[in-house]
């Protein structure tokens, strides 16, 4: 029987598993292939976003999961996110429920920072859909400060439940996490392995390397290993079915205090993106 991942409680009071399956880049049968081999494989936290443009498929594979009997629909973890520029943040919402063919969202997210009046405006937006019961927590996306954090924080009724930030070995941002935590917030990493043109750069690093061979696992599933150990959520993404589920193996070792340590010391404390 296939291991599901384990889940973190959120300060909303709903349980979030803590690894999942980014939909970046992955559209039509690709995406739908990809998100249905990935709850086949025991994924139960799938993320998306409007702007990506694949809700619809990213539901359509979910409901053919649930026929085939993989999982159920409470079982499934959907997040999705709005962009800060809509006219109209409140339909946007509606639209995603109808593209993902699903009666609640678990989690909606402000995808990245835009003008101070949009972000307000979209955050607001999922404020009245918890109320209305079609999103269950909400958070934010590319905010890396105390600062810009703490405005939804201290400012709105319900503050953030996740933050979903690019995080990997060379970026590790520990100091926003500690920092969230004491807030009730958790950190989601996107690009685990460090992103488009980075990747090959991470899964060759020799000392992920060195650790992989000590524990006869590939270095994607150490580097999974360790976004999990760091207190991350981690939403690696694939089109290939060997590749998902290869990164979702990851339960049955852990590393050492001393091989958390060497990858640790990789952080160069810059990020790759600049949005």
């Amino acid at each position: 029987m296939k291991k599901n991942a384990d889940t973190i409680r959120l300060n909303s009071g709903f349980n979030m598993p803590v690894l999942g399956l980014g939909t970046w880049t992955l559209t039509g049968e690709t995406c739908e292939n990809a998100v249905y081999a990935a709850l086949k494989s025991g994924y139960r936290l799938i993320d998306t976003a409007k702007y990506y443009g694949n809700e619809s498929e990213v539901g359509n594979a979910i409901r053919r999961a649930i026929k085939d009997g993989i999982c159920k629909r409470e079982e499934i973890f959907v997040t999705t996110k709005l962009v800060p520029w809509s006219n109209n943040p409140d339909r946007d919402i509606d639209d995603s429920l109808k593209q993902l063919g699903l009666s609640y969202i678990d989690l909606c997210l402000l995808h990245q920072h835009g003008s101070a009046s949009g972000d307000d405006a979209v955050y607001k937006a999922m404020i009245r859909a918890v109320k209305d019961g079609k999103i269950r927590s909400i958070g934010i996306s590319n905010f890396y400060t105390e600062k810009t954090v703490s405005h939804f924080i201290k400012d709105f009724e319900i503050p953030p439940a996740v933050i979903q930030n690019e995080n990997h070995l060379k970026y590790q941002n520990n100091s926003l996490r500690d920092w969230a935590a004491k807030k009730g917030i958790y950190i989601e990493s996107y690009y685990p392995f460090g992103g488009r043109g980075h990747t090959k750069e991470h899964l060759q690093n020799e000392t992920v390397l060195e650790i992989a061979r000590a524990h006869d696992k590939s270095a994607a599933q150490i580097i999974v290993r360790w976004h999990l150990q760091s207190s991350y959520i981690a939403i690696p993404g694939s089109s290939n079915p060997d590749h998902i589920a290869e990164n979702f193996d990851v339960w049955d070792f852990e590393l050492t205090e001393n091989e958390m340590k060497k990858l640790n010391a990789l952080d160069t404390g810059r990020r790759y993106e600049n949005w």
